[in-house]
């Protein structure tokens, strides 16, 4: 959520040594570019670039809010936001380091590093960073409000696959979704645990919460999605095993809420990755709409009042189902 605030508001924070060695460089050379890449912590992605656009100067509203050090402000022009894996980056950039708690979550690189990784990056396909939070226009946008409930979901990215009508059974049956061979490796980041969803082509809905069980792998199962029993490969052979996490009713991609969280990805661009908090916006999403948001947030605070607990909500029937 601070890289989406940062994206929309064109500032980001750092500590006092960073932020030294900044000002240092710009005294160096005034005319110098300075580029600032963000990683998630434990996503295991690069997760965008910024260009520094001014020098880094001490906060006291950043000092009050952030008593670990992140007290100097600076602002940035964000050049590209996408999920490129750490694996990938490393094998553009051999010399990348990572930043750890050890280097204030801060790493430098040399130029030469640097350029690699920007260009693996422009090579990556764009990802939308989904900021959950509505606010009034003057309201304090530099913390993201901890009250509001979220549905749980395993840390990184999460992915939407495609379906229609007539293999949608086929997808649930088997417990096995696809994607046709050209988008291996935008399947690349999904993991065991990871938050996944299934889109309706057809009737324009999607399904969820699932989460995957396997990664990504060719032909798991090489007839799934095939009218020839005897087939050696899929249509659809880049595949994952899935089970249910969450039965909901679908959301209709209709729907303005999830259109604000997959903006950019209109019209036939519904499947492929998703940021963290996209899919975690959607899986509250879903959560909220059969109950299961409000019987989670219901039974934390009796849980934690020793209160009784009511019993869940009934799983409503699909929408779809309610048209008939």
């Amino acid at each position: 959520h601070d890289l989406a605030r940062s994206a929309a508001v064109g500032a980001w924070c750092v500590q006092s040594r960073h932020a030294k060695e900044i000002q240092e460089r710009k005294k160096q050379n005034p005319n110098g570019t300075i580029m600032l890449f963000f990683t998630v912590s434990n996503s295991d992605h690069i997760q965008g670039a910024a260009l520094v656009t001014s020098p880094p100067v001490f906060d006291a509203r950043l000092a009050q809010k952030y008593p670990d050090g992140f007290q100097y402000g600076l602002q940035v022009e964000w050049y590209r936001t996408v999920e490129l894996p750490i694996t990938q980056a490393v094998e553009a950039a051999p010399d990348l380091l990572l930043p750890t708690q050890e280097t204030q979550l801060c790493q430098d690189m040399t130029r030469t590093t640097g350029m690699a990784l920007l260009k693996a990056m422009w090579e990556s396909p764009l990802a939308t960073l989904y900021e959950p939070f509505v606010e009034e226009e003057d309201e304090d946008r530099s913390q993201p409000d901890l009250t509001r409930p979220v549905w749980p979901t395993a840390p990184g990215p999460g992915f939407i696959f495609g379906c229609n009508s007539q293999t949608m059974d086929e997808c649930l049956g088997r417990g096995i979704f696809g994607l046709p061979a050209h988008m291996k490796r935008a399947a690349s980041s999904i993991r065991p645990g990871s938050s996944v969803f299934l889109f309706n082509v057809t009737d324009r809905l999607l399904f969820g919460t699932f989460e995957a069980v396997t990664s990504a792998e060719m032909n798991v199962e090489a007839t799934a999605f095939s009218k020839n029993p005897k087939a050696t490969t899929s249509p659809f052979p880049v595949q994952i095993r899935v089970r249910v996490s969450l039965e909901c009713p679908p959301l209709e991609d209709s729907d303005p809420v999830l259109g604000q969280i997959l903006r950019g990805r209109g019209g036939g661009g519904r499947i492929g990755p998703v940021t963290h908090a996209q899919a975690e916006a959607i899986a509250s999403l879903l959560a909220l709409q059969c109950g299961a948001l409000d019987y989670m947030t219901e039974y934390r605070a009796a849980s934690l009042e020793g209160k009784a607990v009511r019993p869940p909500p009934i799983a409503v029937p699909p929408k779809v189902a309610q048209k008939k």
